[in-house]
């Protein structure tokens, strides 16, 4: 991949866009990406990560760092870059998902995450996806290198393979799985392994089958829980000889209680013979009794029965008077009810009441139908008369009842005028008083806007007062900092040159010394490794103030790091200075108190201008208001005294209407108290009378049938044969009845007959009745000696039917035990490979117990440390060399990825948590390339134009750092670009091309090529 540009805004600490020209950084292979700690160096690796990826560069890294906080919430943070693969350009860019305030109403709301990329088409770009899962899938595609992959290739972090150096087997088999995609290899190892215990399982389900298919068939052949237990743990023959010998054991038993069966069953015959014939006899017995006593009891019913004979004939004689009688009955009970009606409306009615003692001889049974008829027509007279005078009040009960809404109106109109009357008084006084009120609220007003005109001024002020009083208080805040910072700046270089003074004699020392180290390593008869010659006339003596490598290590180390505190200490003084400088030339003098006293004086303008601003607007409406109400209030005075004027005159004509309509009321009310009551006293008068008149008519209808209805029905009972009414009266009776008892004497002589021949049937003559008893007996006896022989019949058959079923039953389990004993054999060898396999693949099984993805990493593995010795070589000067080995203090740890190095000064392998800083950096730099070469070449070859190296290069000396930057150097080759990543300063001079990051005066960061 070969970069061409990359674009950030409000990313990380970019607040403004920045844009990064790589053609023109990387045009001599070798750029240096430089700038104080915590500028923002990483921040452009995370940069070119997230625009490819989505993700960050580091794995520690926090999402927090997408969008600035040095940026405001409304600017949208993005990242977009150019880059070539194979000779293709591409051009992606992508927002990362952030908060940003809502556009409608206060708050925030989630912004999604986007991307969009794009291909080189000739002079334009061609859109490729803004899917953001498909632009995933299209940037592995194009790149050979997933994220992973990518940040160990493409980008170098020193620290990461610091940690990978040191880490042990887990840490170490976690990073590689993830770099070579040893995943399908675990995957394998999975699935064969949830295969293994599918076979186990299978195997335990075809053993529990068998066990269950054995439980069943010594169940079915009757064995108790202890003999099933002993079956179930016999061996399969053993057990299949005593299966064998119960199924013989059952046919046995089988056929001998088949013939018991047989001879029970012609038992029960011959006793089912015998209690037939008994039953028959005895039935027969029990028949011809029955028939005897129904007989007698039927006979003595025979007086009843002449009794209904003698009725049923009289009936049939006064069937022709009995509809007369009925007519009769119904002419007396109207009459009574008519009687009875006319009773009560003498007792309820009161204008009924006065007639009373004329009516009271109508209320006899034989009053006069005639006398009865003229006493209602008198009645009806006088309710018509009634009904007339009551008619001619209805126009006066209508007026009567308007009386009241009348008086209402009247009462309404009075209140309408006096109304009218102080609508005139009160327009009248709001003329005389409005002049007034206009002058008053139009100084009010000029005043409003005299306070108002000053706002803007003020406003401004208050503005430039916040700036001075921020700068002011910044300034107060970082003078002691600035002081103390001095102070340490100081200290640092003092302790700085020390150690470097220290440093250089420990060297001194250690020179002097070499000649000593080397003669301690010679031998009689082996090769000097200075001269080569074999004797050793006079080898060095070491003296007591030898120094140690170890020694001149640990003090360059110290060394380095108080150079680097001083370098901290220089930052962090010179920043304060020039902060402190531009804070001063802001606040002009101006302390922090000055500026509080004028910002109060000014805010209490401001409160009392915006007071008056709103007062302001008030006041205009207010007096465009009482201006309008002033035109308007003569006309609105002149309508209001018109208004007065007729209000006034229609009251006073109703008033006088109403008057003249309540005293002729008065006058026809008579003693009533008033005409409604009146009317209503003639209505229920007249009502009372008709319903007199009404009552009397029905009576008189009534007297007349009846009369006629007793005439008839006593000449007809005298020509039937009766002696009068009463006597056809009792005998008389109705149609159903009448057929009723025509059925109950002739159902007597049928029945009668029926009893006579149910004692003379064939089967029953020749019996005697006296012999009942004895039959009876011996039907019982015969009766016993069945049940008997049915059930030993029945315990015969059970015991067959017992033996037949368990015997069928221990047939089909055996069956069984059978099929599972094949299935679990056929299961056993099917499934013997998997388990094998699984086994093997899982390091449990074999003759070394490695698993498959061990065996796979210590491939892979063996490789980068094979790349990675390469260049270890040169950048040490031939002295360390990396080996992977086999040995772990534990089992878990011997799985072939653990890391020795050996030391070709001293012949020892070393553990890589003994080397120095500087020796870890440049050996985790190599292993890092190491695997880079591997992964590259893993994933297909994947051409890497682009290479950066993250820090690391402060822990080198001089020579060491040259030969680092060798072996970088060598990476150039064939057009390859490399980016260091470092605050060293020595690198400066060594790289003229370069990326500058440096802060700006706000907290935020800014970018620079130098080329």
């Amino acid at each position: 991949m070969r970069l061409h540009t990359l674009e950030m805004q409000a990313f990380g600490p970019f607040a403004r866009p920045q844009r990064i020209d790589f053609e023109r950084l990387a045009s001599g292979g070798l750029f240096l990406l430089e700038g104080p700690t915590g500028a923002g160096k990483t921040t452009v690796l995370d940069a070119i990560t997230f625009a490819l990826y989505g993700g960050l560069a580091g794995e520690d890294a926090g999402e927090d760092r997408l969008h600035s906080h040095f940026a405001g919430p409304e600017v949208e943070p993005s990242v977009g870059m150019e880059f070539s693969v194979r000779g293709v350009r591409y051009r992606i860019t992508r927002v990362p998902e952030h908060r940003r305030p809502k556009r409608r109403g206060q708050g925030f709301t989630t912004e999604a995450m986007r991307v969009h990329l794009e291909r080189r088409d000739g002079p334009g770009w061609m859109s490729m996806s803004s899917n953001k899962a498909e632009v995933g899938d299209l940037i592995d595609q194009i790149m050979g290198l997933n994220r992973m992959q990518f940040t160990q290739v493409i980008l170098l972090p020193q620290g990461e393979f610091a940690r990978f150096l040191r880490s042990d087997d887990d840490a170490r088999r976690a990073v590689l799985t993830k770099l070579f995609g040893t995943e399908l290899y675990d995957q394998i190892t999975a699935e064969l392994d949830r295969r293994r215990a599918e076979a186990v399982r299978a195997r335990q389900t075809a053993d529990a089958e068998i066990a269950a298919s054995v439980s069943a068939a010594a169940e079915a052949a009757g064995l108790d829980a202890p003999a099933r237990a002993e079956l179930i743990g016999m061996a399969a023959a053993a057990r299949a000889a005593a299966l064998r010998q119960i199924s013989e054991d059952l046919a046995a038993a089988l056929e001998r209680s088949a013939a018991g069966l047989k001879r029970a069953e012609a038992a029960a015959k011959a006793a089912r013979a015998a209690d037939q014939h008994a039953a028959r006899q005895a039935g027969l017995m029990a028949r011809l009794a029955t028939a005897l006593a129904a007989l007698r009891a039927h006979e003595a019913t025979r007086r009843d029965h002449e009794t209904r004979a003698a009725r049923l004939d009289a009936a049939r004689r006064a069937e022709p008077v009995r509809p007369l009688l009925a007519m009769l009955t119904d002419a007396e009970a109207a009459a009574d009810r008519e009687r009875a009606a006319l009773r009560d409306l003498l007792e309820v009615d009161e204008s009924a009441q006065a007639f009373a003692g004329q009516l009271a001889c109508l209320l006899d049974a034989d009053a006069d139908d005639s006398l009865v008829r003229r006493a209602g027509k008198a009645a009806a007279e006088r309710a018509e008369a009634g009904q007339r005078e009551a008619a001619a009040l209805e126009h006066l009960v209508a007026a009567e009842a308007a009386l009241p809404g009348r008086a209402e109106v009247v009462d309404e109109l009075k209140n309408f005028a006096a109304e009218a009357a102080q609508l005139v008084a009160s327009l009248t006084g709001l003329r005389e008083h409005l002049p007034g009120q206009i002058s008053v609220t139009e100084a009010e007003l000029a005043a409003a806007r005299d306070a108002v005109a000053g706002l803007a001024v003020d406003q401004q002020r208050k503005a430039e007062l916040t700036r001075l009083g921020a700068a002011a208080r910044r300034l107060a805040h970082i003078e002691p900092h600035r002081a103390a910072a001095a102070t340490r700046l100081q200290a640092s270089v003092d302790e700085h040159q020390r150690l470097v003074d220290e440093h250089q004699q420990a060297m001194d020392e250690r020179l002097a010394g070499l000649a000593a180290e080397l003669a301690a390593g010679l031998a009689d008869g082996s090769a000097c490794p200075v001269c080569g010659s074999a004797t050793h006339p006079a080898p060095a003596m070491p003296t007591a103030a030898a120094v140690t490598a170890e020694s001149v290590a640990a003090t360059r180390e110290l060394r380095d790091k108080a150079a680097a505190a001083r370098l901290g200490a220089e930052h962090e003084h010179t920043a304060l200075d020039r902060e402190a400088a531009e804070l001063a030339a802001i606040t002009a003098g101006h302390t922090v108190a000055d500026v509080a006293k004028e910002a109060a004086d000014v805010a209490e303008r401001l409160a009392a201008a915006e007071r008056a601003k709103t007062q302001e607007r008030a006041l205009a409406a207010q007096l465009a208001e009482l201006r309008g109400e002033q035109e308007q209030l003569g006309e609105r005075l002149r309508a209001a005294v018109a208004a007065e004027a007729e209000q006034r005159k229609e009251f006073e004509g109703t008033d006088a209407e109403l008057a003249a309509l309540r005293q002729r009321l008065t006058g026809e009310s008579g003693d009533c108290g008033s005409v409604a009551c009146r009317q209503r006293d003639l209505k229920a008068a007249a009502d009372a009378s008709r319903a007199l008149s009404t009552t009397l008519d029905g009576l008189a209808s009534a007297l007349s049938s009846e009369r006629k209805a007793r005439r008839l029905a006593s000449d007809e009972a005298l020509a039937r044969g009766f002696d009068g009414l009463d006597a056809a009266r009792s005998a008389a009776m109705a149609p159903k009845r009448q057929s009723a008892l025509d059925d109950e004497v002739a159902r007597w002589s049928r029945e009668l007959v029926a009893f006579q021949a149910a004692i003379e049937v064939p089967e029953l003559v020749g019996l005697d009745p006296a012999r009942a008893g004895e039959v009876e007996a011996a039907a019982l006896r015969a009766a016993a000696g069945l049940a008997q022989a049915e059930e030993a019949e029945q315990r015969a058959r059970a015991l067959r039917d017992g033996h037949l079923l368990r015997t069928g039953r221990l047939g089909r389990r055996l069956a069984e035990v059978r099929e599972a004993e094949q299935a679990a054999s056929s299961l056993a060898a099917a499934t013997e490979p998997v388990i094998h396999l699984a086994g093997l693949a899982k390091g449990m099984d074999g003759h070394r117990r490695v698993a498959l993805t061990t065996y796979v990493l210590r491939h892979w593995f063996g490789q980068v440390v094979a790349a990675a010795n390469v260049r270890l070589s040169v950048m040490s000067s031939g002295r360390y060399e990396l080996r992977r080995s086999d040995e772990g203090d534990s089992r878990r740890q011997r799985a072939g990825l653990t890391l020795v190095v050996i030391d070709r000064h001293t012949g020892e392998e070393r553990s890589p948590k003994s080397l120095s800083g500087g020796e870890t950096f440049y050996t985790s730099l190599a292993l890092a390339l190491g695997l880079a070469d591997v992964v590259k070449a893993e994933a297909g070859g994947v051409d890497t134009e682009t290479l950066f190296i993250d820090e690391g290069f402060g822990s080198l000396d001089a020579e060491t750092l040259d030969q680092v930057l060798g072996v970088i150097d060598e990476l150039r080759d064939h057009g390859r670009a490399i980016g260091i990543v470092s605050h060293v300063t020595d690198l400066k001079d060594r790289i003229s091309e370069r990326l500058e990051v440096r802060r700006m005066p706000d907290g935020s960061s800014s970018l620079g090529v130098v080329a």
